[in-house]
């Protein structure tokens, strides 16, 4: 068990987050929290149901690894909730970062997938279970080679407690994202000025406040919606948006007078 214990703390706890010795996990400790109370991250987790099929899961590994030559991400057994895709980073990055990442694969990749079929982590919730761990009497969850993924497509757990030592063996072969290569990748997946669509769904939940406290935006008097990942863009929607007040407008074109040619700046 300490090499499992090992591998898991390396991929994807947070320093400080201490997982317990003992397994299988005492009930209540399975519970991965993966946001620090500076609102930091270190693991990423997109699930999708079983309704989906392996075939979306497939497709986000293969353009991970050959199209953004990100490290493969380990992927989890998830039962009734499907299959589980653990992207782990070396160092954390802010939580709004993290939500732009997520809903940038998402974007990508998944654009075929239906929302109710589609999870995430932090966003459907702060917290995931960590496998390997028992669905039941009978069944139980864990990591899986990659490879082997079609064939868990229409049951996705096991049928007996997996080995913790195969486990370990399994997660030594995956890297964590080092900080270069998520900045390069999130600027490709959210380009700098891009107005990004508002989320829906089970990804409506990365608009957050406190920890695990999803916050929906109050805005009276605005029609532009939300999704913006610049000031800028915001407020030229805001200004040229008919719907809102005539005060936000003016307000707004006041603000971007200094980024128009032949005014100081």
């Amino acid at each position: 068990m300490n090499t499992l214990r090992a591998e898991l703390q390396r991929l994807f706890a947070r320093p400080g987050q201490e997982l317990p010795e003992a397994w299988p996990w005492p009930p209540g400790a399975e519970q991965l929290t993966l946001v620090d109370p500076d609102e930091r991250v270190w693991t990423l987790v997109l699930g999708l149901a079983p309704q989906a099929g392996w075939g979306p899961v497939a497709a986000l590994l293969d353009g991970m690894v050959n199209e953004l030559e990100l490290p493969l991400p380990a992927v989890s057994l998830a039962g009734e909730a499907g299959f589980r895709v653990w992207i782990s980073l070396v160092d954390p990055v802010p939580l709004v970062q993290a939500h732009s990442f997520l809903e940038g694969l998402r974007r990508r990749y998944l654009g075929g997938v239906a929302e109710r079929h589609l999870s995430a982590f932090p966003g459907t919730a702060a917290c995931v279970p960590l496998p390997p761990l028992p669905l039941d009497g009978a069944r139980w969850l864990a990591f899986i080679d990659p490879a082997m993924g079609s064939m868990f497509g229409d049951e996705p757990w096991l049928e007996m407690a997996p080995s913790a030592e195969r486990q370990a063996e399994l997660l030594a072969g995956f890297k964590s994202i080092k900080p270069a290569d998520f900045a390069r990748v999130l600027d490709e997946l959210d380009p700098p000025g891009a107005v990004v669509p508002a989320l829906q769904g089970a990804l409506a939940g990365f608009a957050r406040g406190a920890v695990g406290e999803a916050v929906r935006p109050e805005a009276p008097g605005l029609t532009v919606g939300g999704g913006f990942v610049d000031p800028k863009s915001f407020l030229l929607a805001v200004m040229n948006d008919p719907g809102a007040r005539a005060d936000y407008r003016l307000d707004a074109a006041k603000a971007l007078l200094p980024y128009f040619e032949g005014l100081p700046r």
